[in-house]
This record gives structure tokens, C-alpha cells and sequence, in this order.
């Protein structure tokens, strides 16, 4: 059995000074500057070239990957995926980066960024195959749900990057943050619940594990699973 849990966490750090902030590629963890307004002078290279995969390989991204236990796992079970890891904190990030490089990962790739803005400015139209959403932030006072990721500004950029047919899963322990998503998901043209009314479940066998995961369960919380299809009405 793999142990994943105990390596130490890398020293990763930007690569930039707050002043001096760019987007930029170093040990293949791509890093996207916040309060940065110059995304789109910047072209990203594509999973193809040699500073990420080097390949053309389905390619599955995890949003909100934390300390990265569910998608180092999926990396080592599915080596003719190419796996993708977006995570905003640089902690999480570096935890995930000396992980991936102790197990010798040659299909797991980072970018240290946050969601929206990574999905907007550095995703091309049908380039992505799946994405996953694993225990995005709830926000669960109604003040601060404004802040929560799955709404419409994401839901159109997911629209846009995943291929037609291609799928998002969805994993929250939060039940009113479950409809939301439902609802938000469905009011696009593009997306279709996979399951039946009321669009979610509770078990998934196989799915996987997190930190987050075995926290919510060992609390006694309810596991919600969504998963949508992109059917592309939207983009004809």
C-alpha cells in the first residue's frame, strides 16, 4: 500500500515577488498571481508541451485539491490519465508538489491559483475531459455564500472547457450548498444531471477518499455526489 500521508511538505514558494508578480511555470507547477490584471498576455504553453505532460492524454482536473490525497491516489490507479490539481494555498500546494514528486508522478501536474481565474484565462474551449469539485469552501453563513465557487461565472467557463460529453462531478458535505449547485448547474444550457431527481446521491463506491472526506464522515455528515454531463446546447 502507498503511503501518502506522511512525507514532509515541500519548501515550494512563488517564484515571484509580490511586485514582480507574473504568471509563471517552475518545477511544473504553474502559478497564477492574484490581483493580477494581465491573464491574457500571458499563453499558456498546453498540456501537450514538455513543461507539463509532453502528451496527449485525456486530461482530469481536480479543483479544491487540499492536501491532495484524492488525486495523488486517482494519479497512481490511472496513469493514462493526465491529472491536473488546482489549489489557491501555496501551502496545500507545496504538500501536494513533494507528495507527486516522492511517488514519481509523471501524470500529475499543479497550478497554484485560484479557480475562476485559472478556468478563464488559461483553459482553452474543449480541452478538458472531466473535472472535479471535492469539498469546495461552503461558506455557510448566507452573508458570505457570494463567496461560494460553483455559481453562474464558473458554471459558464466549466461550459466552455469541458468537451462535449465530458463530465463534472461534484462532492460537497453541505446540503443547501448541494442545491445550489444543482440549481446553478441546470439553469445552463450545457448541463445535464446524470442523476435522477433530486440530482444528487449519497454513496459512491470507489469514489475515493480525502482529509476532508473521512472528517465530514467521522462527524456523522450526510456525503453528497453530483455529477453532470456536458451536452454543449450552450455553444452552438
Amino acid at each position: 500500500m502507498i503511503e501518502f500521508f506522511s512525507m514532509k511538505s515541500a519548501s515550494l514558494k512563488f517564484p515571484f515577488n509580490w511586485e514582480e508578480r507574473r504568471p509563471s511555470i517552475v518545477n511544473q507547477v504553474l502559478f497564477v498571481p492574484q490581483y493580477y490584471q494581465q491573464h491574457e498576455e500571458w499563453t499558456f504553453p498546453g498540456w501537450e508541451s514538455a513543461q507539463f505532460f509532453g502528451n496527449n492524454q485525456p486530461v482530469y482536473i481536480e479543483y479544491c485539491a487540499g492536501n491532495g490525497e484524492w488525486i495523488l491516489h486517482k494519479a497512481v490507479e490511472n496513469p493514462h490519465i493526465n491529472w491536473v490539481a488546482v489549489e489557491k494555498k501555496i501551502e496545500r500546494v507545496g504538500k501536494i508538489w513533494a507528495k507527486s514528486q516522492r511517488l514519481q508522478l509523471p501524470n500529475l501536474r499543479l497550478v497554484c491559483g485560484e479557480a475562476l481565474t485559472f478556468t478563464k484565462f488559461y483553459l482553452s474551449d474543449n480541452s478538458i475531459d472531466e473535472i472535479y469539485i471535492n469539498f469546495p469552501d461552503p461558506w455557510p453563513k448566507e452573508r458570505h455564500a457570494k463567496h461560494r465557487l460553483v455559481q453562474n461565472l464558473f458554471v459558464e467557463q466549466l461550459s466552455r472547457v469541458v468537451k462535449r460529453g465530458g463530465k463534472s462531478i461534484l462532492v460537497t458535505d453541505h446540503y443547501l450548498y448541494c442545491q445550489q449547485i444543482c440549481e446553478e448547474m441546470q439553469k445552463s444550457n450545457c448541463w445535464s444531471s446524470l442523476f435522477p431527481s433530486p440530482f444528487f446521491k449519497t454513496e459512491w463506491v470507489n469514489y475515493g477518499s480525502s482529509y476532508f472526506d473521512s472528517l465530514w464522515r467521522d462527524k456523522g455528515y450526510t456525503i453528497h455526489y453530483m455529477q453532470f454531463e456536458n451536452n454543449a446546447r450552450g455553444l452552438q
